[in-house]
């Protein structure tokens, strides 16, 4: 393993390659030997730092997926719920491919036998990825008629990520085809049944 050398670095900058040497640690050493010993030495500072930014490797590993996650900026606007929700979901799976199937499945097995930490690990995920989509995607749709806040239940909200997630999970890949599908015959259908003019 190699300890990059200390530098002065602070605010943005620091957390950033915490994050970069935490997705190293995980990717080497995966979920059982990753430790916040082994990202500070990565990472070039001290486990305080770590802990004063993170409590433990639950909350470093979610932000470090979550800074791997499309941000709001980066999602096109095609000027239709459908357009949008491929899109974004597109993005999504170009993500997921840079964590890869096998980081994704080995850490959903470690945490599953700590009830607290998956409870945690999916959460900090789901929201965040819920919350991309609530803030471009459907706040567009809302502007622009397709929908209302009142057609989106909270199961709904996360329906096209969750359908998304569970595809890479199990076939490490997702087709354009697929996303489509996910969408015309799932996440639109289930929108007009709530009233939706999508």
């Amino acid at each position: 393993m190699e300890r990059k050398v200390a530098s002065r670095r602070r605010g943005e900058e620091l957390e950033q390659a915490i994050l970069e040497a935490a997705f190293e640690e995980f990717r080497e050493a995966g979920w059982t030997g990753f430790t916040m010993e082994g990202v500070a030495k990565r990472a070039g500072t001290s486990k305080p730092v770590l802990y004063r930014r993170w409590p433990g490797k639950v909350q470093i590993l979610t932000a470090c997926i979550a800074s791997r996650l499309p941000r709001a900026s980066a999602a096109p606007d095609t000027g239709s719920l459908r357009g949008d929700t491929i899109a974004l979901l597109t993005l999504a799976h170009e993500r997921m491919r840079m964590i890869g199937q096998s980081a994704m499945l080995g850490m959903l097995a470690e945490v599953s036998s700590d009830p607290e930490a998956h409870r945690q690990l999916l959460a900090g995920l789901v929201n965040e990825l819920t919350g991309l989509l609530t803030k471009t995607v459907y706040a567009r749709a809302i502007a622009r008629g397709e929908i209302t806040g009142e057609h989106l239940t909270e199961r709904l909200t996360r329906l096209p990520i969750d359908l998304a997630r569970n595809e890479f999970i199990i076939f490490g890949h997702i087709s354009r085809e697929a996303l489509e599908s996910m969408v015309d015959e799932v996440v639109l259908p289930a929108l007009r049944a709530r009233g939706a003019n999508v």
